[in-house]
């Protein structure tokens, strides 16, 4: 993709550099090297006129005069210039990821079962949730839930859930039972087993079954608290 201007205003000036949009989106999150998001580590005033900025310039606003952390802060506390193709899809993304995020933590307290991703997006739809761009997912789905809540029933439970993990696979998979919620009990048993108790989201249940059943080719035993 095309590269596009980010701009900072700052001290009554204007700082631009030129970066790929993707990649600067991504930077932001803190998912990208800063060498892969800009063009070069020139500053302009004008990047459109190939204006530059001084480095003394640079000092006085920046308290340095390192073009690639200048960059890094004009990406990351400035404006990028998105091409309306990239924020759609961009956008598109990210209410998937709410709507996934809500059917894994949340259930229908009607039928104990989670809401299938297409439902929530389709109410996401209908109720007009807007999403914020530069904002994680994560940190927007207890908004969209506050808003979507009125239309399909929503309640956030907890489910804990007895593990046992037998010798031969207790190394390898403690990292992921971690990953999978929050762990309130373990113990390493003399065996070279390992129990835990797991508290997760409702939502989540048909996960861990599926992930530590795969893990341990069907020997873990699992019971419900």
């Amino acid at each position: 993709m095309e590269p596009v201007i980010a701009r900072l205003k700052k001290g009554g000036e204007i700082f631009e550099i030129l970066v790929y949009p993707r990649e600067a989106l991504e930077f932001k999150q803190g998912k990208e090297n800063i060498e892969e998001v800009i063009v070069s580590d020139e500053i302009f005033s004008d990047a459109d006129k190939g204006e530059k900025v001084s480095s003394q310039n640079l000092n006085k606003n920046f308290g340095t005069e390192n073009k690639i952390e200048v960059a890094k802060k004009i990406i990351i506390e400035g404006e990028i210039q998105i091409p309306k193709e990239l924020r759609d899809e961009m956008l598109n993304k990210k209410k998937k990821q709410i709507a996934a995020i809500i059917s894994k933590t949340t259930i229908n307290p009607q039928t104990k079962a989670p809401h299938p991703i297409e439902r929530i997006l389709g109410v996401m739809e209908k109720k007009g949730v807007n999403i914020n761009f530069y904002k994680s997912a994560e940190d927007q789905v207890q908004e969209v839930i506050e808003k979507i809540r009125t239309e399909i029933p929503l309640s956030i439970e907890k489910l804990k859930m007895e593990i046992k993990i037998p010798a031969k696979y207790s190394g390898p998979v403690y990292g992921k039972i971690k990953s999978l919620g929050k762990i309130l009990m373990e113990n390493w048993n003399s065996d070279g087993s390992f129990s835990c108790i797991l508290e997760i989201p409702a939502g989540q249940k048909n996960d861990v079954y599926d992930k530590l059943g795969a893990l341990t080719h069907g020997e873990v035993l699992i019971k419900e608290k």
